[in-house]
């Protein structure tokens, strides 16, 4: 793992808090910040985007991004969530990276780097995914 990227999750870590912050503030405060910029958000790439409010995976807060309809029905709201690209935002200070199965290769089309930028002025930070397949134990440490 790139030091820099290392120092990013260093500085989002929280002692003895793994899953979730225990500040509630921050989470209510993050949430009203991303639905301001979903419009924003789909202004750029053109579509209109899901939001995940029901993330039953405690190491993300939420993705926002397009949900392939190959795999997924969005008037009935069944099948398969499998993203084209997402935004996957983080439950720890603002960090977010880009996920699902076509964002690199449609990277400009969607105008995902556009996306970033206005994600990053809006003080979220990027953290690249590969990065996060690496080994890291932060400050709980590894055996916590």
């Amino acid at each position: 793992m790139d030091q820099s990227v290392r120092d990013i999750l260093t500085a989002a870590d929280r002692l003895g808090e793994w899953e979730f912050p225990s500040d509630g503030d921050d989470y209510k405060s993050l949430w009203a910040d991303l639905d301001a910029l979903v419009p924003q958000l789909e202004a750029l790439v053109g579509f209109s985007l899901d939001v995940d409010r029901n993330v039953q995976d405690a190491s993300f807060l939420t993705d926002v991004g397009l949900l392939d309809s190959r795999y997924y029905d969005r008037k009935t709201g069944t099948g398969a969530i499998c993203y084209i690209f997402s935004f996957r935002f983080s439950n720890f200070s603002r960090l977010f990276t880009l996920h699902g199965a076509e964002w690199e290769s449609r990277f400009d089309e969607l105008r995902l780097g556009e996306c970033r930028q206005l994600l990053e002025q809006h003080n979220f930070t990027y953290v690249p995914a590969n990065a996060l397949d690496c080994d890291y134990s932060g400050v709980n440490g590894p055996d916590n």
